[in-house]
């Protein structure tokens, strides 16, 4: 099973996408954006975390990522590379498509983010070397994480910096 989307097949996407929306298409541009069928249904996504993958930060991205992989990994134990990105590629890219604040070329770069993102958080997860440019690791259930992005999107934050001014706070009234 082939994981979405192959150097080729994205530039076929990403070309299809610009050639609508140039085109003046209009309506049909978001169904002409493909998204990968391999995968469909395996991961539902919230409203806060469709907020979070179309306004988040990068970090806030790789911290969704993160909990996509946790959740897919303890609803299928076993579950391959593959499967895993092609799950997540096709949970993803809808919410991506189905977003009208972002234009056709802001969509193609954001699929081809956090198909990056994705591959990276996967390889660290597999490779046993760790991220340099990590200072800190906390390790939270997925409960957790989504009860603090709930909170973080009520608040009208994303959940990175919600956890910052968290962590700021605990140390501002340990004395430090």
């Amino acid at each position: 099973m082939p994981a979405f989307p192959s150097s080729k097949r994205a530039a076929q996407i990403c070309l299809a996408v610009l050639l609508l929306s140039v085109s003046g298409v209009g309506a049909a541009t978001a169904a002409g954006f493909e998204c990968p069928e391999i995968g469909k249904g395996e991961v539902r996504i919230s409203p806060a975390q469709a907020k979070v993958f179309t306004e988040g930060s990068s970090s806030d991205l790789a911290n969704e990522i993160t909990s996509l992989i946790v959740s897919l990994k303890s609803q299928r134990p076993g579950i391959d590379y593959s499967s895993l990105l092609n799950a997540a590629m096709a949970a993803y890219c809808p919410v991506i498509a189905d977003a009208k604040n972002l234009s056709a070329q802001e969509k193609s770069s954001r699929i081809w983010k956090f198909e990056a993102v994705m591959r990276e958080r996967l390889a660290s997860q597999i490779s046993s070397a760790g991220d340099s440019s990590i200072l800190a690791q906390v390790d939270i259930s997925p409960k957790v994480y989504e009860a603090l992005r709930d909170k973080a999107v009520s608040l009208g934050q994303t959940p990175s910096k919600y956890m910052a001014s968290l962590l700021d706070k605990a140390v501002s009234e340990a004395g430090q």
